[in-house]
């Protein structure tokens, strides 16, 4: 009997199929015996099917002592009968609502798989996951229909998708959230990234997020994933870079966080409002990097297409794959070439203008002249020796730097990273930043930048907590004293970068923001890779607010064809001008106007250009000045 018990309870833990089985093989066992005592006892009055076919709809009944017409077979009254059928009934009902409830608790778990494609995976979850959500709402709104985004997280599903419901404007996007761990190969394969458009690996903010992604990225590839699918991740360590890739592929795309943050930090000091035009081209909404057939342009140079598209500002070429941005003015556009455009509409074709450039109206020089600066570094984080290169690569000799933060981290890396410095004086001091009186004694006024790192020791909303202060102390020192330097604040999170907007800051880093944009951007579009490896590498061409007086004349009105001939002038493209730098929301921040827009300028105002980091190119310059030469002798 004990053997007998042991075999029927591990038959019915093997689940709700065993037991269904089980149900079965009785109720046709009581049917057949039902049936044989029938017939053998009452041989006239049924043959053996019909009795087998009462017996057995009898037995599965909860019904079964109910009277019918007939002769009166013996099971009718046979109570043995009736209180199986009413147990084999009860049974299944419990079966069927566990079975309910063990499959409704597994989708509250978020355990069940994604049947999708050509959907977006983004595994692990971070801040950046509103962002990134909020974005590919705007890109799908382009694109019309509804896009879906597959979440996989090691957090309860419901949390996840109550924290994006209320803080996600999602419109025509459609989130399905699961729970699994990103390393993990067969948790992966839950979001089915093989039949995605592109996997987004996000990282997290602890020491450990540089690991955990070369792990997703190890189970994406174990989960068949690459080279079919797009693979973009991040990793904060440089050295990791490597590793990153060689987990990812070769068609994996990762992104350097703190290089990529500490080149935008400091180019925003250096160019106040740098960090809204970067903003405007990694958003979805504004102007974005297009790719477009050269038509009329073919055979043209590329310095006289410059002013010669209305609707498109012409930064670059694709050449048989190879992007070439600001190449040389006589570079010639061939028709295989495509154009590397800013264009404000995806979608819009460019047409050419009818404006025409006024040398009368130039007054470029061809040679910008580089001063030194003073600079001062409140704070200090992980991209503090980075951001001290990057200034080093940027300003010109007899530049100062001076560092004042409570970090120990600070001052035993100050001797090793003064070593190389060749352009800048590196100082540092320890000093609580958060205090007036530490803040009054440094003479805030006397230097040209200002910059507020964030303490990537603390928590995210200390660190910010600690940087609001800083920052409202010396904007009050500002406003009362009437300084005019640069002020840019570096912020942990999203959400307390609307805080710090009302401190009329000039700009407001959130480097989490710059690089999950930067994600997004070459997610959806592979090709713009190589644009914005360009524009953030060490060497190559940057974007930077130059006086406008240094182009054309002021306090009269001008063609922006003008303007852009007048940056060829120096070997840089224009696309763009900052104007009122009051107006709110842009900084009076204007991305790929129309050439034929008439612009006033004034002595505050700047033009937004892209240039190379290397020294201006003698030739290319000579020969642009002598084509505006020559083109004013052919309109006078």
């Amino acid at each position: 009997m004990r053997r007998l018990r042991y075999r029927f309870d591990n038959l019915v833990i093997r689940g709700g199929w065993a037991v269904l089985g089980l149900l079965v093989l009785v109720a046709l066992a009581v049917s057949v015996a039902g049936a044989t005592a029938l017939v053998v006892l009452v041989p006239d009055a049924t043959d053996l099917p019909l009795a087998l076919w009462s017996g057995l709809t009898r037995t599965l009944s909860p019904v079964t002592a109910t009277p019918e017409e007939g002769p009166p077979p013996l099971p009718r009254g046979t109570p043995v009968v009736a209180l199986t059928g009413i147990v084999i009934f009860s049974a299944l009902v419990g079966l069927v609502k566990t079975g309910l409830d063990r499959r409704l608790a597994g989708l509250r778990k978020g355990r069940s798989p994604v049947v999708e494609r050509g959907h977006t995976v983004v595994l692990g979850w971070s801040e950046q996951v509103f962002l990134i959500l909020s974005e590919l709402a705007a890109a799908g709104e382009g694109r019309g229909g509804t896009t879906c985004v597959a979440i996989l997280a090691d957090m309860d599903r419901t949390a996840m998708e109550e924290a994006i419901g209320g803080r996600a404007a999602l419109r025509n996007l459609r989130v399905v959230c699961r729970t699994g761990n990103p390393t993990d190969p067969a948790d992966v394969a839950i979001v089915s990234p093989e039949r995605a458009r592109a996997v987004i690996v996000l990282g997290s903010e602890d020491t450990d997020s540089d690991a955990r992604t070369i792990k997703s990225l190890l189970a994406l590839d174990a989960a068949g994933v690459r080279p079919r699918v797009q693979l973009v991740a991040s990793v904060r360590d440089p050295d990791n870079l490597v590793a990153a890739r060689l987990a990812g592929g070769s068609g994996a795309l990762i992104v350097d966080v703190d290089e990529i943050s500490a080149r935008v930090v400091v180019q925003s000091c250096l160019n106040p409002g740098l960090s809204v035009v970067y903003g405007d081209l990694l958003g979805s909404g504004g102007s974005e990097i297009c790719f477009r057939q050269p038509c009329d342009l073919v055979g043209e140079n590329f310095g006289d297409a410059l002013p010669a598209l209305e609707n498109g500002s012409l930064i670059g070429l694709e050449r048989r794959g190879r992007i070439m941005l600001n190449p040389s003015g006589e570079t010639r556009i061939d028709a295989n070439d495509r154009l590397v455009l800013i264009m404000g509409d995806g979608g819009a074709k460019q047409f050419r203008t009818s404006a025409e450039p006024d040398s009368h109206e130039i007054i470029a020089s061809g040679e910008h002249t580089p001063t030194a600066h003073r600079v001062l570094i409140l704070g200090w984080n992980g991209r503090g020796a980075a951001i001290v290169t990057e200034f080093d690569r940027r300003m010109p000799p007899g530049s100062q730097v001076r560092v004042v933060a409570h970090d120990s981290r600070m001052a035993s890396r100050m001797d090793a990273l003064a070593g190389p410095l060749a352009n800048v004086t590196l100082a540092h001091e320890s000093g609580d930043i958060t205090r007036y009186g530490t803040l009054e004694a440094l003479g805030v006024g006397t230097y040209d930048h200002v910059l507020i790192l964030a303490d990537d020791r603390l928590g995210a909303h200390v660190a910010d907590s600690r940087t609001l202060l800083t920052l409202l102390h010396v904007r009050e020192m500002t406003r009362s004293n009437g300084w005019r330097h640069s002020l840019v604040t570096e912020m942990a999170r999203e959400c307390d970068r609307r805080l710090a907007e009302v401190t009329e800051v000039d700009d407001l880093i959130v480097p989490t923001r710059v690089t999950g944009l930067l994600m997004i951007q070459i997610a959806e579009h592979p090709r713009r890779h190589d644009v914005f490896t360009d524009l953030f590498a060490a060497g190559g061409q940057e974007v930077s607010l130059r006086p406008a007086g240094d182009y054309v004349r002021l306090s009269v009105p001008v063609d922006y064809a003008t303007v852009v001939a007048a940056a060829r002038a120096y070997g840089e493209i224009a696309i763009g001008y900052r104007g009122d730098r009051t107006a709110r929301g842009d900084g009076g921040v204007v991305l790929n106007p129309p050439k034929s827009r008439k612009v006033v300028f004034e002595a505050d105002d700047a033009v937004i250009v892209l240039s190379g980091r290397a020294s201006a190119r003698k030739d290319d310059l000579r020969t642009d000045v002598e084509h505006l030469e020559t083109l004013n002798h052919e309109i006078t």
